[in-house]
């Protein structure tokens, strides 16, 4: 059974709130029910590609549950399967560009961009320990649908028009709204092939503070060839190209390793590109005494004392499972030994290079003159 993050939200999403598609409001009543309603955030955004459409955003209250599962979609599969969905309805696409649908917004503190399986899930459920967080996890319309929409379905580029991005700037805000009294702050953590849209987010967030994690692609291609992800679910379709920088066609044909080593390539070498825009921080130096620097000095955060010691207790669990009853146990040397002497040697010549890039950057947190070993550490 394929795992939820890695279809499209939209298909996801319709199949947790039955008939939430065919509920189709105006504007008007979209925005009064928004409006009124504390809970209501966009939870998924179909392009509506294959129909011939111009994309619909959908809808649906969540109350004041607050995000603490290890992805947004695990949240709304949560509620759903309680029965604790609220009202839910489809809006036109359109419906993004209206500044009404702001109700109570709270502006983001910092986005996380990462490589996938590099500890950003860790990072993320840390800074979603405190209360007064909003911490999007992967939020599912951020995933696929909007990217989708906006380039019918990879025909084109995501171009950063003024329309665009104040669709992606408002359906950012309309995920952050405050549900409770006491939240103040919000993160965003991207699905990780959404680092190839880091300056399109940075357009519609200018002076954002922003942190790209990343990890040995060789554990990163392990923790997937084991678990999927939405990258191996594109491949062989048009937005394979646009992940991995190959003919999309030519992607179907391709085994996984190779595919997935081109489409990480493709994100670290955009990293680089990003110049002082995003601070890098290797997986590695992910470890509880460096937390502090890496949310000062990566994210421009500074918790006190006591709501620090809170978000590092989540060092002590496993990131992915939200009970918080499965104690962390280091994986990284099994994942390494899993694949084959040819097939790493492959995946470092494809990505090696721009590894040692990212270790040596000025706009690395810890910079090192060289790639180092693997750490034990594993999240």
């Amino acid at each position: 059974m394929t795992a939820l993050y890695a279809l499209p939200d939209h298909e996801v999403v319709k199949g947790l709130i039955p008939g939430i598609g065919d509920r189709h409001l105006g504007i008007e009543e979209a925005v009064a029910r928004i409006r009124a309603t504390p809970g209501m955030i966009p939870v998924a955004i179909d392009p509506e590609t294959e129909t011939g459409g111009n994309g619909k955003v959908l809808w649906a209250d969540i109350g004041t549950h607050p995000y603490r599962e290890w992805q947004h979609i695990f949240t709304v599969s949560t509620l759903a399967q309680r029965g604790a969905i609220g009202d839910s309805f489809a809006t036109d696409f359109a419906i993004l560009q209206d500044d009404r649908i702001l109700a109570d917004p709270i502006e983001p503190a910092g986005f996380l961009f990462h490589i996938s399986r590099c500890g950003s899930t860790l990072t993320g459920k840390a800074l979603a320990r405190s209360e007064r967080h909003v911490v999007i996890n992967q939020g599912a319309p951020l995933q696929r649908g909007f990217w989708a929409t906006i380039t019918r379905d990879w025909a084109q580029e995501a171009q950063a028009t003024p329309a665009n991005l104040r669709a992606f700037r408002n359906l950012v805000l309309a995920m952050t709204r405050r549900r409770q009294p006491r939240e103040e702050r919000a993160f965003i953590k991207f699905i990780s092939w959404n680092t190839l849209y880091m300056d399109f987010a940075l357009a519609a967030f200018p002076q954002m503070p922003a942190l790209f994690l990343y990890r040995e692609p060789v554990e990163v291609i392990a923790s997937v060839l084991r678990e999927t992800s939405a990258v191996v679910w594109a491949k062989g379709r048009p937005q394979a190209g646009f992940l991995s920088g190959q003919d999309w066609r030519a992607t179907g044909a391709m085994d996984e390793v190779e595919y997935l080593a081109h489409c990480f390539a493709r994100y670290l070498g955009f990293a680089l590109q990003m110049g002082d825009q995003v601070k890098l921080l290797n997986y590695v130096d992910i470890k509880p005494g460096n937390f502090a620097d890496i949310l000062a000095r990566g994210l421009d955060f500074r918790p006190g004392a006591d709501e620090l010691a809170l978000m590092l207790e989540q060092f002590n669990f496993h990131s992915k499972d939200d009970s918080n009853k499965q104690q962390f146990t280091s994986d990284s040397a099994e994942k390494r030994a899993s694949i084959p002497d040819a097939d790493r040697q492959r995946v470092a010549e494809i990505c090696g290079d721009l590894m040692a890039r990212l270790d040596r950057s000025p706009a690395n947190l810890f910079t090192r003159a060289q790639t180092l070993a693997s750490s034990p550490q594993s999240r």
